[in-house]
């Protein structure tokens, strides 16, 4: 009878150490700094943010390195879904037009794929792989939508936009496979962008006060909203509907781009310890059945 009841306890044991093993979702939010890239102040002076996916606030971050350039901030910011690769628009010293950086977010390592030859101000991955970039009102040729390729930079225009003025930022919507863009300052255009030829334009309604130009957006599945950054350096929520609501308090920098990293651990496996209980569990459950048909 004794050792069935420890057989009981120990089998509830092991089941308490799968329990602690049991997968769990890890939700990191990036954002880039488009003032400065350094560790004078930080967090607030780095080009790398770490942001709070719930409060919108900065955290801590990384200087953004480029082996040969000296880097002076980011722009865009975009996690390609068939790679988990990050990249950025970055401005570096003494160059023309903004770089295309493949970026390491956990070192703030950066490998440069390739000049893109205008003022880019946002990145998006589309759901295959495809990388998009728009233009801002400052470029040559402003708020254009353009395909651009991930191993070299070189872009074809997709489509010009021209709705709205300051901001020019995009994100991806995976449920409607479509982007959605933000433009302006004191007045805000909110559009959807068909993600496929012929990138049909729709105008999506705003439910709600803005706070002025937005920086960064990013698709939140969790939420099924938008995580929005803005001039205020504080984060809304916006609806692929166009309501937008809780504003988050101001956090110590604007964030531009935004890049939502959800991982969830793999199959859980039994520690060296889980193992060797499981054994003696086995054995002992093996034991105690012989006993009973000896009929001791």
């Amino acid at each position: 009878m004794v050792l069935a009841r420890v057989w009981v306890w120990a089998m509830l044991l092991t089941m308490a150490v799968f329990a602690g093993s049991a997968s769990a979702q890890t939700r990191s939010l990036f954002g880039v700094n488009p003032f400065g890239n350094d560790s004078s102040n930080p967090p607030g002076s780095f080009g790398l943010f770490y942001v709070n996916p719930d409060t919108g606030a900065i955290f801590g971050g990384r200087v953004i390195t480029v082996p040969g350039r000296s880097i002076d901030g980011a722009l865009g910011l975009a996690l390609d879904p068939t790679t988990g690769q990050v990249y950025a628009i970055v401005r570096a010293s003494a160059v023309s037009g903004r770089l295309l950086v493949r970026l390491d977010v956990a070192t703030g390592a950066g490998v440069e794929v390739g000049n893109l030859g205008d003022a880019f101000s946002s990145l998006a991955f589309r759901g295959d792989g495809q990388l998009f970039g728009v233009t801002g009102d400052g470029a040559t040729v402003p708020e254009t939508l353009y395909f651009i390729n991930k191993l070299d930079a070189s872009k074809i225009v997709a489509r010009a936009l021209g709705n709205g003025g300051d901001g020019e930022v995009i994100a991806y919507h995976p449920p409607s496979n479509s982007f959605f863009h933000w433009s302006g300052n004191g007045t805000i255009v909110f559009e959807r962008i068909q993600a496929t030829p012929p990138f049909a334009v729709t105008n999506i309604p705003i439910t709600g006060s803005t706070e002025g130009e937005v920086f960064g957006a990013v698709w939140d599945p969790l939420r099924n909203q938008f995580l929005v950054h803005n001039i205020e350096a504080s984060m809304d929520f916006w609806t692929a509907t166009g309501v937008r609501s809780n504003a988050q308090p101001e956090t110590i920098e604007d964030v531009r781009g935004m890049v939502l990293r959800q991982e969830t651990a793999g199959i859980p496996t039994l520690s060296e310890g889980a193992m060797i209980l499981l054994a003696l569990l086995m054995t002992g459950a093996a034991w105690v059945a012989m006993r009973r048909r000896a009929g001791r």
